[in-house]
């Protein structure tokens, strides 16, 4: 049996019993703004805009690049970034491509407008894990990054069964994830991540199958597929990226508090004595984290 046939046979899991907390499409948790209409584990507040977009910066660096796909400048018309969160990559992308109408799909606008967007993009409000607004066979390229945590596994093979269908025959589709493919671990981060299987199980995600991405694509139909796997340093030890790095996941960790005390039962005290430990841990493991980039063509 194949990976599509066993995730379309999963059965959905059933909410953790604190979702009760949870019956308004906004919460205020500790500070936190949370959609809680959706199983996204992070916050969707300005502080968090923050984080992604030096995430965004720091990604650029370690990864080489805003994309990998072979599109060519040249001949692409239109882009799609799905999950767009802040725009930032869509809006960098908009300028490199200033001949293209770049698109930014994401749940809302983002809290803080910041620089005026490039008059080649355009943000549309919708839900990935809903049919995109968007006809059949329309965009040359689309982008996906880090949506592990917004998408229940059940439901991949249905968003990318979408995005295979706004995409142009012989256009791109990439794909750009990260899950819980650590190495060189102390306690303390398997502590963590262990809090992160559990709360995550509970909302029906699986972080084990990022490391996927090849055949969830092969899955619906692309070909072509390429992928590609990054060892990225987290911390000072690798360098001014692995500080940058570091500095974005501790920022990712704290915005997780409210995911792992309510969803996963993880007592607070414990929460932040844990998360405390983790940079001087992380320096002397070397710990890396593993980044995965998938491609392919329609």
């Amino acid at each position: 049996m194949g990976l599509f046939s066993f995730l379309r046979r999963k059965k959905p899991i059933r909410n953790d019993c604190h979702d009760h907390l949870f019956t308004r499409p906004v919460a205020f948790i500790r500070g936190r703004r949370h959609r809680v209409d959706v199983p996204y584990a992070l916050p969707k507040d300005e502080r968090e805009e923050e984080r992604i977009n030096f995430q965004h910066y720091t990604l650029h660096k370690l990864l080489g690049g805003h994309y990998h796909a072979p599109i060519d400048p040249t001949t692409v018309q239109r882009i799609l970034d799905v999950g767009s969160g802040t725009g930032k990559w869509a809006h960098d992308i908009a300028r490199h491509f200033p001949q293209t109408q770049v698109y930014g799909l994401d749940l809302e606008q983002p809290q803080a407008m910041g620089l005026q967007p490039p008059e080649n993009y355009h943000f549309v409000q919708g839900n990935v894990m809903a049919p995109l607004p968007f006809p059949d066979n329309h965009f040359d390229f689309v982008h996906q990054r880090l949506l592990v945590s917004a998408i229940p596994s059940s439901l991949w093979p249905a968003v990318l069964q979408e995005i295979v269908r706004v995409t142009k025959s012989g256009g791109y589709i990439e794909l750009a994830e990260a899950g819980n493919g650590y190495q060189h671990v102390g306690t303390s981060t398997q502590t963590f991540l262990q809090w992160g299987q559990t709360a995550s199980t509970r909302k029906g995600i699986d972080l084990t199958l990022m490391k996927y991405l090849g055949d969830l694509l092969a899955s619906v139909g692309v070909g072509q597929i390429q992928t590609k796997t990054f060892q990225l340093p987290v911390g000072a030890w690798g360098g001014k990226e692995g500080n940058l790095y570091a500095k974005d996941m501790y920022a990712a960790f704290q915005g997780l508090k409210n995911f792992y005390c309510l969803v996963g039962g993880v007592h607070p005290n414990s929460f932040d004595a844990t998360l405390a430990a983790l940079p001087q841990e992380w320096e002397a493991c070397h710990t890396t984290h593993e980044f995965y980039i998938a491609y392919g063509q329609k």
